[in-house]
């Protein structure tokens, strides 16, 4: 059913009224009505009208048409975190749908303006993308679609390494230098910016005279040295790091061996991502407190004949194979609203062993709705889960969502649930959401054994890489730093079972995956030709190994 504009105006305003008189507090929100294909496209740009040329958008469009076409899946809505925000509808929503999935949008806004770890992205990226699309356009066909685009591969393979929580650190700068003036000069590296005071060239007063005063073969070797004191330099700057780094991104910038284009399609990548990285962090709790919000406002925004399609509706947001972030985050904001305005928190509760009394707790406190505002303020997913998803909280919805832990074992070649238990699960979640649920890579030097090699190493919370990912991983740092690279980690390799009575049992899904595997570290270093994997002493080792993990992540200025 397709509606008027003014019907459209008229729910919009409605939607807006009653999420206001529940609390929220949204930024304006500009409404586009979209076909379905459209928001297809739209969904494979990750939210914005116009992206930069890639294959790999062409990748998710078809992923999306094909999710609606064969699984019954489609997309209702998109809302992307601008101000004002741009939410978009599609077409082929019915009127319930329409009000659902506005209020669900106002709950989302809601949650990109108050909660912190959104408070220094930039809201003005629909012109930040479209400028961005428009210089790699140029570049492309400037130096080509192929080779750009090839670059673009290999920074995409890298963009998350950055550090999260960088754009909440405090720095203090000195003056910032005078840029000298520069020469562009063409050589095998492409344009390569040379400071024009130091090639050492002397005023001439006649062209002809040139030659003479500032003889090529003298100025050339001017050059060259100037490149081979530079080159010094990056690798003096590159090997003085105070500690490891986790944005291997701005690393590269400054000290790869990159052209000035390559440099700034680097400088995009990042900006885009650092964009981004608020919504990776915060997945379950802002899916989970729009589809909360929404059932609770359509309480009384849908009509009487409109509540059991918008039940289907909500089932078919909630249901899902996979674990899904808007069932389990509204689950825990369920249940810190109700142990909130039961007053099951604080000492008494804590100290608490009776579990009848436990069960019937509830002194009145009725902080519930105080409470869930309060978290949404401060809190990531990781402090979320960590702080939130209790062994109460896990009996009541383990069944529900399916919980348990599972793990590929290699020597049947398949994966295995390995747990059921509160401890393995939380654990687990917690490792999903670590790091936004990425490997954590840092960079150690720039100028590794002294040959201005790059080593990296891996912080190994009992996740192995995957192999070969790993290796193509390398492959592109490779052509980004020009030298060799080295990763530092931890592997698990197959060890033959001594005990023939427990290898023949090897399917049983309850084995231990260490029983049949040891670990041991390993240095995989690339260098342009080959791989090689080098054995790491125990010391290496050790110092890879992050067991203690603080999951409190919130900067310290919020705290109180």
């Amino acid at each position: 059913m397709t509606l008027s504009v003014e019907e459209l105006e008229a729910l919009r305003r409605e939607a807006r009224r009653l999420a206001e008189s529940h609390g929220l507090d949204p930024w304006e929100v500009v409404f586009g009505v979209v076909d379905h294909d459209k928001l297809n496209e739209i969904s494979a740009y990750e939210g914005f009208p116009a992206r930069y040329p890639h294959w790999r958008f062409g990748m998710a469009y078809d992923y999306f048409r094909k999710q609606g076409a064969y699984a019954g899946w489609w997309t209702y809505e998109l809302v992307i975190n601008t101000r004002p925000a741009i939410a978009y509808l599609r077409q082929s929503n019915s009127r319930v749908e329409t009000k659902g999935v506005m209020v669900h949008v106002y709950a989302h806004v809601d949650f990109f303006k108050n909660n912190r770890w959104f408070s220094k992205t930039n809201r003005d990226m629909l012109k930040v993308m479209e400028q961005h699309a428009q210089r790699i356009e140029r570049y492309m066909e400037k130096y080509g679609v192929e080779r750009v685009e090839a670059f673009i591969d290999r920074a995409l393979s890298v963009q998350y390494n950055i550090d999260p929580h960088a754009p909440f650190i405090k720095r203090r700068w000195g003056p910032k230098p005078k840029r000298p003036r520069r020469l562009e000069v063409e050589g095998e590296g492409g344009e390569e910016e040379l400071e024009l005071q130091d090639v050492g060239r002397l005023p001439v007063k006649r062209d002809y005279m040139e030659r003479f005063i500032n003889p090529p073969e003298w100025v050339e070797e001017r050059r060259r040295r100037l490149r081979e004191e530079r080159e010094r330099r990056r690798l003096r700057d590159a090997t003085e790091l105070e500690e490891p780094q986790k944005d291997l991104l701005k690393f590269l910038m400054r000290f790869g061996r990159l052209e000035d284009w390559q440099r700034d399609i680097l400088a995009m990548v990042r900006e885009e991502s650092y964009y981004f990285v608020p919504q990776i962090q915060t997945k379950v709790m802002n899916e989970g407190w729009a589809i909360l919000w929404q059932s609770i406002i359509m309480k009384e925004f849908a009509e009487e004949d409109e509540f059991v399609d918008h039940a289907d509706m909500v089932s078919k947001v909630l249901g899902g194979g996979a674990l899904n972030p808007y069932a389990l985050g509204k689950l825990i904001w369920e249940d810190i609203k109700e142990r909130w305005d039961k007053g099951r928190f604080g000492r008494d509760w804590e100290l608490c062993k009776d579990p009848e009394k436990k069960k019937h707790w509830d002194t009145g406190a009725r902080q519930g709705l105080e409470k869930i505002f309060e978290v949404r303020r401060t809190y990531n997913d990781l402090t979320f889960i960590d702080e939130f998803f209790t062994e109460e909280l896990f009996q009541k919805i383990s069944k529900k969502l399916k919980l348990f832990t599972y793990e590929y074992i290699p020597e049947t070649g398949m994966y295995h649930i390995t747990s059921r238990d509160y401890e393995a699960v939380k654990k687990k979640l917690l490792l999903q959401h670590t790091n936004l649920g990425r490997p954590t890579i840092k960079v150690v030097t720039g100028n590794y054994g002294n040959k201005g090699e790059l080593l990296l190493i891996h912080e190994w919370n009992g996740i192995a890489l995957h192999w070969e990912d790993a290796k193509r991983v390398l492959a592109n740092l490779y052509a980004m730093w020009g030298r060799p690279v080295n990763l530092k980690t931890i592997v698990r390799r197959k060890v033959k079972d001594p005990d023939p009575a427990r290898a023949r049992h090897r399917r049983h899904p309850e084995r231990p995956l260490t029983a049949l595997t040891e670990e041991r570290g390993v240095l995989l270093r690339y260098d342009g030709q080959r791989f090689e994997e080098l054995e790491l002493p125990p010391e290496d080792v050790q110092d890879l190994r992050v067991d203690d993990v603080d999951y409190h992540t919130l900067p310290r200025d919020w705290v109180g």
